[in-house]
This record gives C-alpha cells, sequence and structure tokens, in this order.
C-alpha cells in the first residue's frame, strides 16, 4: 500500500561574536544561524513501480568580522570586530522565483517529448525526409549564387556613400569615383540596403531548414554503424523479454541577477558591493519499453540487424506519415502551437511495444554570493570566510500525455522563432518594392563652415 510521508532535518548551528565601540565603552554580542536543512516529502511502499519525490535544502554560510579601527592621529582603537556576524542574511532566494512550478499543461508536453525522444520505434534520422527535400537544393543553390552576387556589390555601393557623406561633412576632397554617383542618392541607397536585408533573411532561413538539418543528417550517417549496433543491442534485449530503458534531456536555463550597490553591513562598519544570484534549472525523463505479453520478434540476426538498420534510415510505413507532415506547407508553424510533429513520433509503434514508468525529473538550484565595493566599503573589517547561500529543489513527477496534442509553453514564439517570421516578413513584403515611388529625392550635406 502507498503511503505519502514528509521528513524534515535541521543542521543548522549558531555562529557568535562582539563589536566593541571602545570610544563609548559599550559592547554588542550578536548569533547567527548558519547550516544546512531541508525537507523530503515522498511515498512508500509502492516498489517496484515510480514514486513522486520533493527534496527541498536550504545552505547558508554566514561569515564573521574580524579586526580593528585605530584612530590616525592618537594611535587609540576606536572599535573592534572579534567574528562579529555578517549582518546581511537575506535568506537563499527560492529558484521557483525565475523557474515557477510546473504546471499540469508543462507536465503533458515534456510526457510527449519524451514519447517522442525515447520511443524505441522512432528513427534516428529521416532518410525519406532527406531525400523529398533535396528537392530544394538546386533553387537554393541558385539563391545564394544570386545572393553572393548582389552582396558584394551592394556592400561596395554603401560603402561608397558613407564615405561620400564623411568627405562633404569634413570637407575632404572627394574622389572622382564617389564624385560620379548618381543625384537620385537616397532612394540608389535604401534599394541596395533592401537587397542587404533579403539576403540576411534569405540566408537565415537556409540555414535555419537546409543546411543546419543536412549537417546533422550527415553527421548521423558517419555514425551509421555505431547507431546500427546500438539499435541491434536493444532489439536482442526486447526478443529476449528484457525492457530497455531510455533517459532523455529536456532542457537546461541558466540565468544570473547582479543588483549592485548593496549594504551587506551598516553596524560599526559600513560594507557595500554586489550581490550576485545565479539560477540553474535542469529537467531529464526516463521511460521504459518492453514487448506486451512476453510476446517475443520473429526474427533470427540476420533479420534482425535488416530491422535495425530500417529503423535507423526511418524506412518504416509510419515514417511515411511523419514525413507527409514534414512537407505539408507550414507544418513547422503549427508545431509550435500543436506539436503535431512531436505526437506524430511519440506514436510511431512499429515494434509493436509497450511504454510504462514514465518520469520526469527536474532539478533547480539558486546559488547568492556577494562581491565587496572598496571603494565603497571600510577597509579595516575583514571577513573570515566566504559569503555563501544556495536552495535547491529536486523533483520527480509520474508524467503522461493527457491531451491530444501539447500546445507549447508561454511565452509561445521563442528567440529563434520570432527570427524565423521576421525573415519570412521581409521576404514577403518585398522591401524593394516600397522604394518605387520614392521620387527624385536627394540627400544633401552642407561644408561645416570654416
Amino acid at each position: 500500500m502507498a503511503i505519502s510521508r514528509s521528513r524534515s532535518r535541521d543542521n543548522r548551528y549558531m555562529i557568535s561574536g562582539t563589536y566593541q565601540n571602545l570610544s563609548i565603552g559599550s559592547t554588542t554580542t550578536r548569533s547567527k544561524s548558519t547550516g544546512l536543512n531541508g525537507t523530503c516529502d515522498d511515498v512508500i511502499g509502492n516498489f517496484p513501480n515510480p514514486n513522486g519525490l520533493e527534496i527541498i535544502q536550504l545552505s547558508r554560510n554566514y561569515p564573521g568580522l574580524t579586526g580593528e579601527r585605530i584612530n590616525a592621529i592618537t594611535g587609540v582603537v576606536e572599535r573592534r570586530f572579534n567574528t562579529f556576524p555578517l549582518n546581511y542574511t537575506p535568506g537563499p532566494f527560492d529558484p521557483r522565483a525565475k523557474f515557477p512550478a510546473l504546471t499540469t499543461l508543462g507536465k503533458s508536453n515534456y510526457a510527449w517529448r519524451i514519447l517522442s525522444e525515447g520511443n524505441p520505434s522512432a528513427p534516428d534520422m529521416s532518410l525519406p525526409t532527406m531525400i523529398a527535400e533535396l528537392k530544394d537544393l538546386p533553387q537554393m543553390m541558385r539563391t545564394w549564387y544570386r545572393v553572393l552576387l548582389n552582396f558584394q556589390k551592394d556592400a561596395r555601393w554603401i560603402r561608397r556613400v558613407v564615405t561620400w557623406r564623411e568627405n562633404y561633412r569634413t570637407g575632404k576632397p572627394v574622389p572622382e569615383y564617389i564624385s560620379k554617383i548618381d543625384s537620385k542618392i537616397l532612394p540608389n541607397f535604401l534599394h541596395h540596403l533592401a537587397n542587404l536585408a533579403e539576403a540576411v533573411a534569405n540566408g537565415h532561413l537556409t540555414w535555419r531548414w537546409a543546411i543546419k538539418p543536412l549537417i546533422k543528417d550527415i553527421s548521423l550517417m558517419c555514425d551509421f554503424s555505431y547507431l546500427v549496433s546500438k539499435r541491434f543491442a536493444e532489439l536482442r534485449k526486447l526478443q529476449n523479454g528484457q525492457t530497455i530503458r531510455r533517459r532523455i534531456r529536456l532542457a537546461e536555463n541558466y540565468e544570473y541577477v547582479n543588483t549592485p550597490n548593496q549594504i551587506f553591513h551598516s553596524e560599526g562598519a559600513i560594507i557595500r558591493g554586489t550581490r550576485h544570484v545565479a539560477y540553474q534549472e535542469k529537467v531529464w525523463g526516463t521511460v521504459k519499453y518492453k514487448l506486451p505479453g512476453g510476446k517475443l520478434f520473429p526474427y533470427d540476426n540476420r533479420e534482425l540487424l535488416l530491422k535495425a538498420r530500417r529503423l535507423v534510415y526511418g524506412i518504416t510505413t509510419h515514417e511515411t506519415l511523419a514525413t507527409a507532415w514534414e512537407l505539408m506547407p507550414w507544418s513547422w508553424f503549427a508545431d509550435w502551437f500543436l506539436g503535431i510533429g512531436t505526437v506524430i513520433k511519440a506514436t510511431n509503434n512499429t515494434l509493436g511495444l509497450v511504454h510504462s514508468d514514465c518520469c520526469l525529473m527536474r532539478s533547480t538550484l539558486s546559488e547568492t554570493a556577494i562581491s565587496i565595493n572598496p571603494a565603497l566599503s571600510d577597509s579595516w573589517p575583514k571577513l573570515l570566510s566566504d559569503f555563501h547561500e544556495s536552495y535547491s529543489r529536486k523533483e520527480r513527477f509520474i508524467v503522461a500525455p493527457i491531451i491530444p496534442f501539447a500546445p507549447t509553453y508561454l511565452p509561445v514564439l521563442t528567440g529563434k522563432a520570432l527570427s524565423i517570421l521576421t525573415s519570412l516578413a521581409v521576404l514577403r513584403e518585398n522591401p524593394v518594392k516600397y522604394l518605387k515611388d520614392l521620387g527624385p529625392y536627394t540627400l544633401k550635406y552642407r561644408r561645416p563652415k570654416s
């Protein structure tokens, strides 16, 4: 019987020290708690099934101050710190400030990705899709030839215009080849600038949709022998009735927050500096696959090896459906919001397997440190150790895709998506066509008066 339980630990201890203001004869004693504490929430009595888990650990290391302030004229000690605790102790920052708790929709998204990227029936590379996309290679080469041909001409023309403007502004003599530039300087300048914008947009899309996927596919083809041997070993395990386990890396994010001009100590001395907080998130998943009901593959080693080769290259009936979806216009855009391609890959069951124990693991961490600004701080007190705070949260969830299609996280448009849409907008609108009606406008510059 599964029973939830919650445990806690507290290994903190007290540090103490004194501050003496000898000029008025007062002594202040202060203590501060430092060390580790945390909680653990888990489930027992459910072995061997997976269970949810949450482990929280907070760590603190607060330094003490030591030193003496001596009057420069009289040579008398005025103030003294003896392991006096730093009074800046805000407590560890919860990493959920930057990486919020996962929602039901977020867990469903990750479940689709786990089943998609960990699916033994899914190919390492889709040979049908790669062959179908090669039809765009001639057009891509023609486009790039035109882009490279115009790029040098446009860049040279713009460089001449900039030189022409600079010479007129500073009163320098104008070279002969620059003086022959057409008087309709503004339309020509914008025309060449628009050509460069189209070249950059075209180059970006070619890299995203053609060159980068092609490089990835070629690198996988170079590892063909390794991929086939790995897939063959998995098929042998399944044929022997064993279970295979896949581990998938899902996300790894970092954020840094620096807050300057913070007061870290103000009692008896002023210590200022910058607070540094580093946030980290790592997400991964695991899933198990096996043949249902103790069934076995009716293949010998030769047929099993041929099956492994077909699986690596995606020469299967289900991959035909995936290729058809990939080649549909704007399918990439629909995948941003609906994840249909991910669902198609996750539901590929060419081998007839069943999955179980689909788990999602997430580790988030925040670490805080300080750096002292000597120009804004008193120099006589010294820190006996480094200031450090950390907040660690480890979670495990039992997940399953609960909706047919998984919308993406908000914001739905990442930087990569926005760059693709921007490039498409530039090519679709064709900035050059807006320059036809500019008329005989000229760009005039007056020489500065001497």
